[in-house]
């Protein structure tokens, strides 16, 4: 059967899965729409990139399609009910880059308190010709909130406690009397209590339609004044006009904010000119470790789905069988 990936997997993975599939390694297709459709026709799974969007357009040039699949998970760019529908499989290695992003985030707010942005997103030619900044503080003593108890925050708390911090939080979805939050060693909080008390907050939420524009002004006016920040989640819970004025008067000191939303790199973003926000593009989740464990959950899973796709023939599925998602 016919794979093709818009996306590279680790090469053993893709090797694993080229001794057993038509496998094409064609990157450049994901932005060549045109050249993408004529090669569709034929394909019976497809490795996108998380930018890459999957809706019923992609569906409709891909007839034999039955499974879709990638690395970075998220409801971000992919129209679920379109592929349930299609009874197309979405495959998504949902943990595979959890350590990856706790990582990230723990090292970006013992930067913050360090150094500031600046101290982030310097080169090291900017940092060895700059004068000695003035001195930052220990991460021992402070208290990090955790803005969304997603599983990185789960593995970021227990990085946390063990370095002396006093770690809360906050998730809409979770009730303050989870046992959860006791095993995890944070204390849960309202979302403004959380904010009058935090030196940093972690931001790692999990985005829905209901939350657009949670942080805004009435929430960000609660900010702990050198309040310190650091965000992986879709920019679109942020109110970017509030939160630019927030950046500008000082309530939020410095802010890093890993994503790849358009809006945040537009040139009428609310954030662009401010010296004390730096954007990264969607850099915590690529490790070599996430890529091979996301790879190897990637193809297990493509080879499960077109080996059940075939065994059921020419039909697919049974009507009373529902395609599985991961």
């Amino acid at each position: 059967m016919h794979i093709l990936l818009l996306e590279d997997l680790a090469s053993d993975a893709r090797q694993w899965l080229a001794s057993r599939h038509t496998v094409d390694y064609l990157p450049e297709l994901a932005d060549n729409p045109e050249a993408l459709a004529a090669r569709l026709g034929e394909v019976d799974a497809l490795v996108v990139p998380s930018r890459f969007k999957v809706n019923s357009a992609l569906l409709d040039m891909a007839p034999q399609l039955v499974a879709i699949a990638r690395i970075h998970d998220g409801t971000d760019n992919v129209d679920f009910e379109a592929c349930q529908k299609r009874r197309v499989r979405m495959i998504q290695a949902s943990s595979a880059t959890v350590r990856a992003s706790a990582e990230y985030l723990l090292s970006t707010i013992l930067t913050l308190f360090r150094s500031g942005v600046h101290g982030a997103c310097a080169g090291a030619r900017d940092r060895a010709a700059a004068v000695r900044p003035a001195p930052g503080r220990e991460i021992n003593d402070s208290v990090v909130a955790l803005l969304g108890l997603a599983p990185v925050a789960h593995v970021l708390a227990t990085m946390l406690v063990p370095l002396g911090v006093r770690v809360v939080g906050y998730d809409p979805a979770v009730h303050r009397n989870a046992e959860l939050w006791r095993r995890l060693g944070v204390q849960p909080m309202s979302l403004n209590e959380m904010l009058e008390v935090a030196d940093a907050v972690s931001v790692q939420m999990i985005y829905a339609s209901r939350y657009r524009g949670l942080l805004g002004e009435r929430i960000l006016s609660s900010c702990k004044p050198g309040q310190l920040w650091t965000s992986i989640s879709r920019a679109a819970l942020f109110d970017l006009d509030a939160l630019s004025e927030v950046l500008r008067n000082g309530r939020i000191r410095a802010m890093l904010m890993d994503s790849d939303d358009e809006e945040i790199y537009a040139p009428d973003s609310p954030l662009q000119g401010l010296d004390n926000v730096c954007v990264t593009p969607r850099l915590a989740p690529y490790t070599n470790e996430s890529q091979l464990r996301g790879s190897w959950y990637l193809v297990d899973r493509i080879h499960e789905t077109l080996m059940m796709s075939e065994a059921r023939g020419p039909g697919g599925l049974l009507d009373s069988e529902p395609m599985p998602f991961a």
